[in-house]
């Protein structure tokens, strides 16, 4: 893989910058755990995870960092769980004049209620903390380049395992969670790259081809996220069914809807696997 050219300046500047807005998306959640405000501290504790795992071994497994990032991590996977249950209560939202939709709503009112109390709970518990802060001269630009260079790696090679997987197999559920986090992943480390000066002679890094790279990854995850919501309705849907709710109907309308989700995905790839310069899989294999 070519340079990346993150000196260690670079790269303490930018989790310096996602701890900043670590602390500011949690001080809001507690303000006001709304959608916003739940969308808000996930993405940027994300941010702050993939920059983590970027960071040399030896960093990674200081106490102070491993403790802190384990609350985040805590925090984000609770917000996860109240978004699903958002993004179902928004699904079944048209069937609100069905007697069974009160039912179904309740489920979710209680169950939002239940995490998100302790979401808060660890949203505190991040705030107290004492505050995690990297400096330039603990990162090793060696070993920092090497763990980088690793990660970006790994993450392009499940990339090109998963991605033929699930186009030819809608059923690959877990397939598709997994390409849908790496695509993430990786968008996030390749938007850390700095950008090079036009009149640079290095070209090791071409900003244009990163931009677009990015812009790919975020194409695709959106569509992967979007059959995602499905998926998680569904599993939702066949449980209610198991305890004799009656959402049979329901549950096809979202099944429908995702084979709809999953058609556009395959569309998508047409496009963008072709073959050409642009073509996505051999602009992630450059990466790798």
């Amino acid at each position: 893989m070519p340079s990346l050219l993150l000196t260690n300046k670079q790269f303490a500047a930018k989790i310096e910058e996602n701890i900043k807005r670590v602390e500011s998306r949690d001080s809001d959640y507690i303000k006001d755990s709304n959608e916003t405000n739940i969308h808000d501290i996930r993405t940027a504790v994300r941010r702050l995870n993939a920059s983590y795992k970027s960071l040399p071994k030896k960093l990674r497994r200081k106490n102070r960092i491993r403790k802190y990032m384990a609350t985040c991590k805590r925090l984000f996977k609770l917000n996860s769980q109240i978004r699903d249950y958002d993004i179902i209560g928004e699904k079944l939202q048209k069937y609100s004049s069905e007697s069974v939709y009160k039912n179904i709503a309740d489920i979710l009112k209680k169950r939002r209620e239940t995490k998100l109390a302790t979401a808060r709970k660890v949203a505190m518990s991040l705030r107290e903390r004492h505050r995690l802060h990297i400096e330039e001269s603990d990162i090793s630009p060696n070993k920092l380049e090497a763990r980088f260079t690793k990660v970006v790696a790994k993450l392009v090679e499940n990339i090109e395992l998963d991605l033929p997987v699930v186009l030819t197999n809608a059923d690959k559920i877990k397939e598709l969670h997994e390409l849908r986090k790496n695509c993430k992943k990786l968008r996030y480390l390749l938007e850390m790259i700095p950008h090079q000066d036009s009149n640079s002679n290095d070209k090791s890094v071409n900003d244009k081809d990163v931009q677009a790279m990015v812009t790919a990854l975020e194409d695709i995850q959106d569509i992967l996220g979007s059959i995602h919501d499905n998926d998680t309705a569904i599993s939702f849907l066949k449980q209610s069914i198991r305890r004799k709710k009656g959402v049979s109907h329901i549950l096809r309308d979202e099944i429908s809807d995702r084979a709809k989700k999953y058609e556009d995905l395959i569309q998508f790839c047409k496009r963008n696997l072709s073959d050409n310069t642009h073509n996505f899989l051999k602009q992630i294999a450059l990466m790798g």
